[in-house]
């Protein structure tokens, strides 16, 4: 903070503690309030003048202490952006401009939310409603989301039953209401339910969005239930009013592959490329994990084939899943060629763990006596490669001493 200037939340915090003995001052106080925050006084060898900002001084409004509130929410301050909601409110009984609105409240729950206090953020929503400003729809979904993602999904519907049947607020919910409930539904694994709410959202004759339909399939595919995500899935392609995106394909993908069913899954790519959309890190990560699960690195090979053409976006999952499946199956010049890839990519391949792999995995590979000469002769080149992939690794090898670079040439 520059010098001369006060942090506001104690210049409040020295307000409302004045404030108590000496209500008839208030006013004045506020006044005083902003010139804290406007003036700065330089440090001066002749003498100590006041350099003001603003010709004259305004009284701050529920707008400029919002917006203050934000910037120590997004520094993680929320006691803080308490503090000033209790100053705003002892403010707001002598100047009504500085009294808390809807968006400081939704300001103050958003805060607490994120820091998980949902306790608090509970209070704040009763105490906006007994200081008479009403909750709108915003409100309600920013503390629906907290009690979703805190697995508190009975108190999400006892909230959401509040918002659509009480008396003083009677909101009507949108699909982002609906979303949210169904999110919770997913993180509970209650297939079930978010069907429930899916189908209630459509009965009041909310349109579905893209995410709704995308969440309903993650529903049931975190449950185990790709044809059911899949019966989804071709609903979406025949709603007219929402587009089959990226996300919505991948999930379908990842549902396959979850079972273990790489061929379907692979056919869903192919009916994902005729449709004009591009798999990414996440379609190829689905597969990886497939393939990985099912042994069949020979369809590894395939992937990082196609994803060293295709995918230069490859993420370092991605890529240590590949590099994982060609260690297990020997295939250590493919392994080679993942592992630079990392490294051009400023990714640091796990050593350790390839070291590990490859002494409990490989170090007896090329010490049998009694193989023929044709079957000697047939994997030289494995063997190559695998005195290369140690040198790497830092174990003994063949390359100790000379200036031979590890990478293969093809």
């Amino acid at each position: 903070m520059r010098e001369g200037r006060k942090d506001i939340c104690l210049l409040l915090r020295s307000l409302a503690a004045e404030a108590q003995p000496q209500k008839q001052q208030s006013a004045n106080a506020a006044a005083l309030l902003l010139d804290d925050i406007v003036v700065i006084r330089g440090n001066y060898e002749e003498e100590d003048v006041p350099h003001v900002l603003l010709n004259k001084a305004y009284t701050p409004n529920a707008r400029v202490y919002t917006t203050l509130m934000k910037g120590y929410m997004n520094a993680g301050r929320v006691d803080d952006v308490v503090a000033m909601l209790r100053a705003m409110q002892r403010e707001g009984e002598t100047t009504p401009a500085s009294r808390p609105d809807h968006v400081t409240y939704t300001t103050v729950i958003s805060a607490l939310v994120a820091a998980g206090d949902m306790d608090r953020a509970r209070a704040v929503l009763d105490d906006m409603a007994a200081d008479g400003v009403p909750a709108n729809r915003v409100t309600y979904n920013v503390l629906l989301k907290g009690y979703c993602h805190q697995l508190q999904i009975t108190k999400a519907r006892d909230l959401f039953q509040e918002m659509t049947t009480k008396q003083q607020s009677m909101i009507e919910p949108d699909v982002v209401t609906y979303n949210t409930l169904m999110d919770g539904c997913v993180l509970t694994d209650d297939s079930a339910g978010a069907l429930a709410v899916f189908n209630e959202m459509r009965s009041r004759g909310i349109a579905p969005s893209t995410a709704s339909y995308t969440t309903l399939m993650k529903a049931f595919i975190m449950s185990g239930q790709p044809k059911v995500a899949h019966k989804v899935f071709d609903e979406m392609e025949r709603d007219p009013r929402v587009r089959v995106d990226r996300p919505a394909w991948n999930m379908l993908v990842e549902g396959y592959c979850r079972l273990g069913l790489l061929d379907t899954a692979k056919q869903v790519v192919e009916q994902m490329r005729e449709r004009g959309v591009r798999p990414d890190v996440a379609t190829y990560g689905s597969l990886v994990k497939a393939v990985a699960a099912a042994r069949k690195p020979g369809e590894a090979l395939l992937l990082w084939n196609e994803v060293k053409e295709r995918c230069p976006e490859a993420d370092e999952e991605l890529l240590e899943a590949l590099a994982d499946v060609c260690v297990r199956a020997a295939f250590f010049k493919k392994a080679l060629e993942i592992v630079a890839c990392m490294e051009e990519k400023g990714i640091a391949p796990n050593k350790t763990k390839y070291k590990k792999m490859y002494i409990e995995m490989h170090s007896r590979m090329f010490t049998s006596k009694h193989a023929s000469q044709a079957r000697q002769d047939r994997r030289r080149e494995r063997k190559r490669a695998a005195e290369a992939f140690k040198f790497w690794l830092g174990l003994p090898n063949s390359y100790y001493g000379t200036d031979t670079d590890w990478r293969i040439d093809d």
